[in-house]
């Protein structure tokens, strides 16, 4: 039986089930495999026939691992993770000059600071194959959880025993309003001052979102919320028309305070200051590709020539 098994199951079948055993769905793991569904159902049902045994419950558009998938799913992500590091192995003989680089990131490091950076990389290692993922700090740190990215860059992280977490940059929040705001050319404002202003707000898990609730509380006050918009340019398109005050980050808007569309108000207690974080499995032999772009990063001299940003004087540690 044993020399069946061997003949009849493959890494692929592994892959597969391990995938959607991660997403819990069939489609999304023929999504993240570039697969069609039936392809990815018909390798589970071979993977099954050839163990004998039913791995996966099918619950609607969801699915749950069995006993028995419980027990696979073990061995198979820790025989994956050997394969990984095999690759990983045969890549450092090589160096850096191919391989792959899978990043991602909360939405404002991704969208304003991270493209600086791997394209200036990207320059230095043209072999290299790089993916950039933008999403929550929840999602992009699950990713990084399950092998799917290499590293993660978000602000406050998730103390998991399994995440290496190492210190990046930090960032400040600054209270913008539109060009010839009253309240623009006065100094010393607290947030009691602007508790009758709209404000526009990213959704309520955000971390600018968070950190000016928090600031709010602290000094005994409410702001009100006029719009909860999904995207920082949204937001800053919405406070040029005239629609509110936001609280966002200074990489994010150093365009428009350059350029007088907006303005940065004198409030009590901002800017606030918060760090990012790069992330990485801390059981996982990290690739030289991996390596060195977490050295690129923490070395910032890419900053200076991202062109529009290196005006700007960036927050510093």
């Amino acid at each position: 039986m044993k020399v069946d098994l061997e003949r009849m199951v493959t890494l692929r079948q592994l892959r597969t089930f391990k995938t959607v055993a991660d997403l819990n769905s069939f489609s999304l793991a023929a999504q993240r495999l570039k697969l069609s569904q039936p392809s990815i159902s018909y390798q589970v049902k071979e993977l099954e026939e050839a163990l004998g045994v039913p791995l996966l419950d099918r619950l609607g558009k969801r699915v749950q691992l069995t006993e028995a998938g419980t027990l696979l799913y073990g061995y198979a992500r820790r025989m994956l993770d050997v394969l990984d590091e095999a690759t990983i192995a045969i890549e450092e003989m090589r160096g850096i000059q191919r391989g792959t680089l899978r990043v991602g990131a909360s939405t404002t490091v991704g969208i304003y600071l991270l493209p600086a950076a791997l394209g200036a990389f990207k320059k230095l290692h043209p072999g290299l194959v790089i993916s950039l993922e933008i999403g929550t700090r929840v999602r992009v740190q699950e990713q990084v959880l399950r092998n799917e990215l290499d590293l993660a860059v978000v602000g406050p992280a998730s103390k998991d025993p399994d995440l290496a977490i190492v210190p990046f940059i930090s960032d400040e929040l600054v209270v913008v309003a539109p060009a010839n705001h009253p309240l623009s050319g006065r100094h010393g404002l607290g947030l009691k001052d602007l508790a009758g202003q709209p404000f526009i707000m990213r959704e309520a898990a955000s971390g600018s979102r968070l950190s000016l609730e928090k600031a709010a509380r602290k000094a005994g006050t409410k702001l009100v919320v006029a719009m909860e918009l999904g995207s920082n340019g949204a937001i800053k398109h919405a406070v040029e028309s005239g629609l509110g005050l936001a609280v966002i980050s200074r990489y994010a808007c150093v365009l428009e305070l350059s350029s007088g569309r907006l303005v940065e108000l004198d409030v009590r207690g901002f800017p606030i200051r918060r760090d990012w974080h790069i992330v990485h499995l801390r059981r996982r032999r990290l690739p030289s590709s991996v390596t060195a772009f977490i050295e690129f990063l923490k070395d910032r001299s890419w900053l200076s020539q991202n062109g529009s940003r290196g005006k700007v004087r960036p927050p510093t540690d």
